[in-house]
């Protein structure tokens, strides 16, 4: 199994994660109209908008609740914080969550944000190469170097999934890791053969002559939960009213981002740094705030297969909602 880095991986290893996690439930008091202050860690992708249309539209409010959004730079940092009572809840992908479960931290799904969409028409991440490139499809990338964001991570773990559904073994690719912005240039100079690209990129990649070889998301994880909403159990068991009220505005959130994708645009355009332009015309998440409790199986199976874990953790402590 090949990796390597061109760049220093963010994050803490998972010792160091263990070490820097303690067990607090910390209550970070209330405002003076007495709403209960939740802190709430997010990466500035179009994937959080829901929660600042319902900061946006009051839903919180109507819960009793203060919700300030905290910038996070990973999710081996929002987990952290969610165990030591700086955060309440973190917007964080899948496969950390599970690796987290697997190093014994307690934290928790309380509810989905986004789903992998169903087919490639909706999919806003794809596989780019050179346009002279003899790679097709997934099935191609047997041998070849491609681009990840991020090590044993889901964009990587897609990948190798798409590639075994396609025939091909993903032991025998090298993955590399790059962040978005500079995957177009990284495959024009052959530094890699392909990257997994994500919009706004994947569009500016298309307009600089690379081509899509293949939709992994799509392809192997169609309507698996992508991003979810994850809290301490330390935090869920001591602070339940809350708890139940975030959850209930969330998911009138997601439900609303899902019905109004001009307003989902509007808004991230206030806590991305994506261009008015290109969020006008990149695809969508496809927010949905069901967990795809299937999907959770599977990705685990696929994270012990691909060495990203050595044991599948008991997914019903995971998933609390």
């Amino acid at each position: 199994m090949k990796r390597r880095s061109f760049l220093v991986a963010a994050g803490l290893s998972a010792t160091g994660l263990v070490a820097a996690c303690g067990n607090q439930a910390s209550d970070t008091g209330t405002t003076a109209d007495g709403r209960a202050v939740i802190n709430v860690g997010i990466t500035p992708l179009v994937n959080a908008a829901p929660l600042y249309l319902g900061i946006k539209k009051g839903f919180f409010t109507a819960e009793g609740l203060a919700v300030t959004p905290k910038t996070i730079q990973a999710a081996a940092t929002a987990i952290p914080s969610m165990l030591k009572g700086d955060l309440q809840f973190a917007l964080v992908s899948t496969v950390p969550a599970i690796n987290a479960r697997v190093q014994g931290l307690d934290i928790s799904m309380v509810l989905g944000n986004d789903v992998y969409a169903q087919k490639a028409a909706d999919d806003g991440s794809a596989i780019l190469v050179r346009g002279d490139s003899p790679i097709r499809d997934s099935g191609d990338l047997a041998g070849k170097t491609i681009g990840v964001v991020g090590l044993k991570s889901m964009p990587e773990l897609a990948v190798r999934l798409a590639m075994r559904q396609a025939g091909a073994d993903p032991a025998s690719a090298e993955f590399v890791e790059l962040p978005y912005p500079e995957m177009t240039s990284a495959v024009q100079q052959g530094r890699v053969d392909a990257v997994l690209s994500a919009d706004p990129f994947l569009r500016q990649g298309q307009n600089g002559g690379l081509r899509v070889a293949g939709w992994p998301y799509s392809e192997a994880l169609p309507g698996a939960t992508g991003l979810s909403w994850l809290s301490a159990a330390a935090y869920l068991d001591a602070h339940a009213k809350s708890a139940r009220g975030f959850v209930k505005a969330m998911t009138k959130s997601v439900a609303y981002a899902a019905e109004h994708a001009d307003e989902v645009r509007s808004v991230a355009g206030t806590f991305t740094t994506i261009p008015a332009k290109a969020l006008a015309a990149m695809r969508l998440p496809v927010f949905d705030s069901a967990l795809a409790t299937a999907s959770l199986d599977k990705i685990a199976d696929a994270m012990v297969a691909e060495d990203f874990i050595t044991k599948k953790p008991d997914l019903d402590k995971l998933v609390r909602a």
